[in-house]
C-alpha cells in the first residue's frame, strides 16, 4: 500500500517528490543533498589528489580501543548536523522512533555510545535511568568528562537540532543538565565477549548496583563496526539481546554495504551488512520483525543506506550463545 503524503515507508524516503508540508529540517537536509551533488566534481578531483598520497591505515574492530581518537570522532561528525548527512538522518527520524516506545522506561543502555550523548538527549524525557557504555577508554571517559560538565566539545548545535525538530524552546544548557541527572552509569563493554558488560567504569553515589537486563537498549552505529564477519554481527546482536528485558525493546540504527569507514586520517573496517543480516539476527535472537495488528511490535526506515529500527523483544527469552 502506497503512504500518504508526507508519511514515511519502510522501504526508503524519498523526500525530492515531497513539495507540501515539509518539516523545514528535512528541507534543510535536502538542501545539503542538493549541495553535495552540485560538489561532484570537486570530490573527483579531492580523490584524484588522493589516490596520489599513501592510503589512510586501515584497523581492525578490536583495535578501537587503541586507536580511536574521540575529539577527532567528535569534530569530524558531530560538531555540526550539516557535517555529516549520515547524522542528520539519523537525528531526524530518532525522536520519531522513540515517540513509538512507552510513555516512562525506566532504564535504557546506550550501548557502543562512543564519545557521544546525544541518544541519552533525545530519550531524556522518556527514560528514568540512563547507563552509558563503550568499549573504547577514552570514549568512556570523554562521557565522564561530560557528565561533570568539564568536556571540551560543544554539544549546542546538536542540541538546537533535536529541540528544533521536537518543536520545543528548551536550551542547550537545559537540555544536558536535565540529561545528566539521569545518568547513572558508564560501564566498559565488549558485544563479543560475555559478559558483555565487563566492568563499571563510574557510577552515581546512590545507584547500588547494575541492572543485567534493561528495558530499552540502544545501539547507533556499532553493532556492524564491533566486527568484519557477519558471525561477529551475529555474536555482537546475541550479547546486546541479552540485555534486553523480556518486553523491552531494542532501538538500532546503522549502516548498509560498507566495509569500513574513516575520520581523522584512520580507517576502521566493518562488517559489510544487509537488511537480511539484520533481520535474521533479529529473529534469532527472540526479537520482533514484523509489525503487529493491534501495536508497533516492529519499525524499520532506511534512507541512503543508513537505517533505524525498533523491535520489541519477546517473551520467550531466546538462548544467549
Amino acid at each position: 500500500m502506497a503512504a500518504k503524503e508526507g508519511e514515511t515507508t519502510e522501504d526508503g524516503l524519498n523526500y525530492k517528490n515531497t513539495t507540501t508540508n515539509v518539516h523545514p529540517l528535512i528541507v534543510q537536509l535536502y538542501r545539503c543533498e542538493l549541495d553535495e551533488d552540485n560538489n561532484k566534481e570537486e570530490t573527483k578531483n579531492e580523490n584524484k589528489e588522493k589516490e596520489k598520497s599513501p592510503p589512510d591505515p586501515i584497523f581492525r574492530a578490536d583495535e578501537h580501543d587503541k586507536q580511536f581518537d574521540p575529539d577527532k570522532y567528535l569534530e569530524g561528525f558531530y560538531k555540526s548536523p550539516r557535517e555529516d548527512v549520515a547524522m542528520q538522518i539519523v537525528l531526524f527520524f530518532l525522536p520519531g522512533m522513540v515517540c513509538r516506545l512507552p510513555k516512562t522506561i525506566g532504564t535504557m543502555l546506550d550501548l557502543g555510545a562512543g564519545p557521544t550523548i546525544y541518544i541519552p538527549l533525545v530519550l531524556r524525557n522518556h527514560i528514568e535511568s540512563i547507563f552509558s557504555s563503550d568499549y573504547s577508554p577514552q570514549n568512556r571517559q570523554r562521557v565522564i568528562d561530560w557528565i561533570f560538565a568539564k568536556n571540551s566539545f560543544d554539544w549546542s548545535e546538536i542540541c538546537c537540532w533535536i529541540a528544533g525538530i521536537e518543536a520545543r524552546h528548551e536550551k542547550p544548557l537545559q537540555m544536558q543538565d536535565f540529561t545528566r541527572e539521569k545518568m547513572r552509569a558508564v560501564l566498559e563493554v565488549n558485544v563479543q565477549k560475555r559478559p558483555v558488560i565487563q566492568s563499571i567504569e563510574w557510577k552515581s553515589e546512590n545507584l547500588k548496583e547494575i541492572p543485567k537486563q534493561f528495558d530499552l537498549v540502544t545501539t547507533v552505529f556499532c553493532m556492524e563496526y564491533s566486527c568484519e564477519t557477519l558471525e561477529g554481527y551475529k555474536r555482537a546482536i546475541n550479547g546486546a539481546c541479552g540485555l534486553i528485558k523480556p518486553g523491552g525493546w531494542l532501538l538500532q540504527g546503522g549502516i548498509f554495504h560498507a566495509t569500513e569507514y574513516r575520520f581523522g586520517g584512520k580507517r576502521f573496517s566493518s562488517h559489510f551488512l544487509t537488511k537480511e543480516h539484520v533481520l535474521t539476527a533479529l529473529e534469532e535472537n527472540g526479537m520482533e520483525t514484523i509489525k503487529g495488528e493491534d501495536y508497533d511490535q516492529f519499525h524499520f526506515i532506511t534512507h541512503d543506506d543508513i537505517f533505524l529500527l525498533l523491535s520489541k523483544k519477546k517473551m520467550e527469552i531466546g538462548r544467549e550463545e
